[in-house]
């Protein structure tokens, strides 16, 4: 067993280097890249914006059309933001084309720096993968614009970012952002890599405003969204309340059809 002395010297020791853990700060790329959630708040549809071709638009442009998927990236990032939109393509190009129908994906720039040019480079490397989609019913685009106004739009659904001018990068989160067709943030994905089923449950909740097939009714019933899981998971009670429900039909089905049955005996 450890003698007092040395118990009490162990003590002492916590107790000094306690404080210096303490005051230790967080780097300033933890503080401000991070995501803070906005749902129900309404993102700012009144900037102003360019996009590929060299056109500007506003963000009210794409709503009413359609569910919208934001993907905030810099174009000319080295590795993070084309991983997230290799991930965000992958689970698209497994969703099913009836979800997809009118999704409006805004890919937009948060740096500076980016150019007609390199919106278009951007573009290029990454729409041709869409694989999926059928191109009548969906429309991605690549904007840029100026610091001030896409700081305020990023502002306004809560994606946060910080440029370090030592590594002369961006920090920055990784996530989708889903708006409704009114400009309401509806969901928030996180990750490099996106499961399609958690996608399709997104873009339906961001369509609820508009109408919803049956299967995407059922399945947002049945299922809801985890943070904890950081997706959406099947909630046993709601099931339960769903089969008995549909139980409660057949029987009342099978009786009508047995007693038409005999009638016609």
């Amino acid at each position: 067993m450890l003698s007092n002395g040395i118990i009490k010297l162990f003590l002492l020791l916590l107790l000094l280097i306690n404080p210096l853990i303490a005051v230790e700060k967080k780097p300033a790329e933890f503080n401000d890249s991070s995501i803070l959630e906005k749902l129900g708040s309404e993102a700012l549809a009144d900037i102003s914006l360019v996009n590929s071709y060299g056109e500007e638009v506003l963000l009210s442009s794409y709503l009413e059309k359609g569910p919208v998927l934001l993907n905030f990236a810099y174009f000319t990032c080295p590795r993070l933001c084309h991983l997230i939109v290799d991930g965000m393509v992958k689970g698209l190009n497994s969703v099913n084309h009836s979800v997809l129908k009118d999704l409006q994906i805004i890919s937009i720039s948060f740096d500076h720096r980016d150019t007609l040019e390199t919106t278009k480079l951007f573009r290029d490397k990454h729409r041709s993968s869409l694989n999926n989609i059928n191109a009548g019913d969906f429309s991605w685009d690549f904007l840029y614009g100026s610091q001030d106004d896409v700081k305020l739009l990023a502002d306004s659904v809560g994606f946060r970012y910080y440029f370090n001018t030592k590594s002369n990068q961006y920090a920055h989160s990784s996530a989708l952002i889903f708006l409704s067709p009114k400009g309401i943030i509806t969901r928030y994905l996180y990750g490099i890599t996106f499961d399609s089923f958690d996608l399709s449950m997104s873009i339906s909740e961001s369509r609820k405003n508009k109408v919803l097939s049956t299967v995407e009714s059922i399945l947002l019933f049945c299922y809801n969204y985890d943070p904890d899981e950081q997706g959406y998971v099947l909630e046993a009670v709601k099931l339960m309340k769903f089969a008995g429900t549909l139980t409660v039909f057949l029987i009342l089905y099978l009786i009508f059809k047995l007693n038409r049955q005999s009638n016609y005996k």
